[in-house]
């Protein structure tokens, strides 16, 4: 963070100088520029009283002198031109126009001939052009550039706290601790950047988790039918009777056929991520819609005798869902309640100024109170009424949960006190 500021600081100090340096010379020329023109003012001055006072007789000269000083509020005076000792050169100057120029202790003045009166010189003292005070104006830039230095200080200090948190984190994270995330301020100036960085390590920590579980359940599941394949080969090695081997042979084959099941579902959950990407949301209205998927269902309801009710009290429930993962998303949901079901399962729609919630509710036993917390952890099956042998696996309910993170909103497990059943209720924004 020491790097940071000191190179913020000569960013900006040199920015500063720079500018100032530019500015100075542009003040500096301009006072020369302002200091020549009011030469030239009193070249002008002196040319006109000169002009003037060619036409007066000697002995009023004197005092039509001391009017036009007065009239012009001028310091201006006569001089003998013997008591002024010039070289030639110089003596030519003072019949030229605009005078000459002579510098002296009290100050500059113009020095000019008066035709007609080759025994005077007018003499028009300048006023005294002021001298900036240096040491003021360096004192002054001084506490700018130190007011400078302490503002971007302090404006900073914002930021390299928000850094080094976040570099703390990074390296807490990256030293294994999964659960560490930069905390939430209203003083961040990198808020973006921030929760790009919680949000990727949520993403991490849940992708590291999920593997754990997928490789902990594979490693588990897969023992049994690899040991029914084990035996059932020894049992059609052991055997002479071709029946035999082939009743074997036929188990074998179930097993490898569970064992492509269970390896394309663990697959095809463990690439649920990089779906993420590839969501197409689209404006649906939801009453028209989840008709559609009732009615895609009602064969297999009726096939359990079970009854799907779709209850909505809106005309019109407007919201942008991706159809086919929140198609899935809704039919693992209905299949498990019409699974569990005894004889009715109801669909509820509601709808709310910021969030649409859809409920999902069964009159079967239910879920049991100790079960809620982790229905929706992978390889978690609701009770024993859906073997693996048949294909499943416990992942249904985790892909809906993942399907609801895509689309900003959640899934809540309970049980329904009406029908007495589960009861699923997923929320989105509307």
């Amino acid at each position: 963070m020491r790097r940071l500021y000191i190179s913020v600081i000569f960013a900006v100090l040199g920015a500063i100088f720079t500018i100032g340096w530019g500015l100075d010379l542009l003040v500096d020329g301009q006072e020369s520029v302002d200091e020549q023109e009011s030469i030239v003012t009193y070249q002008r001055i002196i040319d006109g009283v000169a002009n003037q006072l060619a036409s007066v007789p000697s002995d009023n000269i004197m005092q039509q002198s001391k009017i036009m000083a007065r009239d012009f509020s001028v310091n201006l005076q006569l001089e003998s031109s013997n008591s002024v000792a010039l070289p030639p050169s110089l003596q030519q100057q003072l019949s030229q126009a605009g005078g000459l120029l002579l510098a002296s202790t009290e100050g500059s003045y113009l020095l000019k001939r008066i035709d007609n009166h080759p025994q005077q010189l007018l003499q028009l003292q300048l006023p005294e052009f002021e001298e900036p005070n240096r040491d003021t104006d360096l004192l002054l830039t001084m506490l700018l550039y130190l007011g400078v230095c302490l503002i971007i200080i302090l404006w900073s200090l914002p930021l390299t706290r928000r850094l080094y948190l976040l570099n703390h984190t990074a390296a807490k994270f990256g030293a294994g601790e999964l659960s560490a995330r930069l905390p939430h301020s209203k003083l961040s100036y990198i808020p973006l950047l921030e929760r790009s960085f919680n949000r990727m390590a949520t993403q991490i920590e849940n992708l590291l988790a999920d593997n754990k579980i997928l490789a902990r359940s594979l490693s588990h599941d897969i023992r049994t039918p690899i040991a029914c394949l084990r035996f059932g080969i020894e049992a059609a090695l052991d055997t002479d009777s071709v029946d035999r081997k082939n009743v074997y042979l036929s188990r074998m084959d179930s097993e490898i056929t569970r064992m492509e099941q269970m390896t394309s579902a663990f697959l095809e959950y463990a690439g649920l991520e990089r779906q993420v990407g590839s969501l197409k949301s689209q404006r649906v209205e939801l009453n028209q819609w989840l008709n559609v998927v009732r009615d895609e269902l009602g064969q297999f309801a009726h096939k359990q005798d079970v009854t799907l009710e779709l209850v909505s009290g809106y005309p019109q429930v407007p919201c942008n869902i991706d159809i086919q993962w929140f198609h899935r998303a809704i039919q693992n949901l209905l299949a498990n309640a019409i699974d569990f079901a005894q004889s009715k399962v109801v669909i509820t729609l509601e709808s709310h100024q910021q969030h649409i919630i859809i409920h999902i509710s069964d009159d079967g036993p239910g879920i049991p109170p100790d079960d809620l917390a982790s229905i929706f952890e992978p390889f978690v099956r609701l009770g024993n009424k859906r073997p693996r042998e048949q294909g499943h696996f416990g992942l249904g309910l985790a892909i809906t949960s993942k399907v609801m993170a895509w689309h900003g909103g959640t899934i809540e497990a309970s049980n329904d006190k009406d029908l007495g059943g589960a009861r699923f209720s997923l929320s989105l924004p509307s």
